[in-house]
């Protein structure tokens, strides 16, 4: 982890920064820990709000390594939004080095009940699952939550936001539909799924599958050849032998593809904590991984 004393140097005059900085914008200033959560922000917001992401497109919040820039960000921030749950263990220290003391900070994840996570000894998902937004259903309760924030912190355009969010929701409801759709596909017994990393819980207790098995519980950490002969053998015993990675984590696809060649198993890839360029957004994600998901198991 890089040294957050530097970021800590920069504070008085970032905070300075924030308040009398040169080119003052109508917008209301929101940044998100990463690209997923921007979108959703986004949406709601439209040309009202201006939206950082923390984490750039491709990038895994597990294991992001905040630099002066993420500081810069805070520190000119009106809200900050961040998924909660051990996601970002980074963003305490960045809030403290680089957030002026009374930002508003909205965890996206408070209020909800997780499913039971893995805890890790650097990497703490201790209260439980925290990747909600990969049911669309929990997804929507983020967008609702951003609704309301919005709306207090910039209650004269309350009704643009109202609009935007019901908007947004009614094409998150039809959405949710196709992916219900897009599972009577794939034969029950084909539904069960092995991942890189413990992420997908919660799109496989909304929708149906069965996580049989992942290769690492940390992603920030490298499978042992423990953990990958384990993997071969769940991987032998499923009707359809595929494996899923994810394209933020470094290194996983290589360690897929070996555990794979052991029964001639295909890899394919599921988006989880990030957008790219070529899933720009939430939506584009969600459908991105439906189709996957049939293409592999039908």
């Amino acid at each position: 982890m890089r040294n957050f004393k530097m970021l800590g140097c920069l504070v008085s005059v970032l905070l300075v920064f924030a308040v009398w900085g040169g080119n003052a914008s109508a917008n209301l200033r929101a940044v998100a820990t990463f690209s997923v959560l921007a979108d959703f922000i986004q949406q709601v917001g439209g040309d009202k709000v201006s939206v950082t992401s923390i984490i750039p497109l491709g990038g895994d919040p597990h294991s992001w390594e905040p630099t002066p820039r993420e500081a810069r960000s805070i520190a000119s921030a009106d809200v900050l939004f961040y998924n909660g749950l051990g996601l970002e263990l980074w963003v305490d220290r960045l809030i403290s080095n680089a957030a002026r003391p009374d930002l508003p900070i909205v965890v996206l994840s408070a209020g909800l009940t997780p499913l039971p996570g893995p805890t890790f000894t650097n990497h703490a998902h201790d209260e439980g699952d925290p990747h909600f937004w990969l049911s669309v259903r929990y997804a929507m309760d983020y967008v609702k939550k951003i609704q309301q924030s919005l709306k207090e912190l910039d209650p004269k355009n309350a009704q643009y936001y109202d609009e935007n969010a019901q908007r947004y929701l009614d094409k998150l409801m039809e959405l949710d539909a196709w992916l219900f759709q897009q599972v009577e596909l794939i034969p029950k017994d084909n539904r069960q799924i092995i991942t890189y990393h413990d992420g997908f819980r919660y799109l496989a207790d909304q929708y149906g599958f069965d996580v049989v098995g992942f290769l690492v519980v940390n992603p920030d950490r490298e499978p042992s050849s423990r953990d990958m002969a384990q993997l071969v053998r769940l991987l032998a015993a499923l009707p359809r032998k595929v494996i899923f990675t994810e394209p933020q984590i470094s290194g996983g696809s290589r360690y897929a593809q070996a555990v794979a060649q052991e029964v001639d198993g295909k890899v394919y890839t599921l988006y989880s904590d990030s957008l790219s360029e070529a899933v720009p957004s939430y939506i584009a994600m969600m459908r991105h991984n439906g189709r996957v998901l049939v293409e592999a198991l039908q």
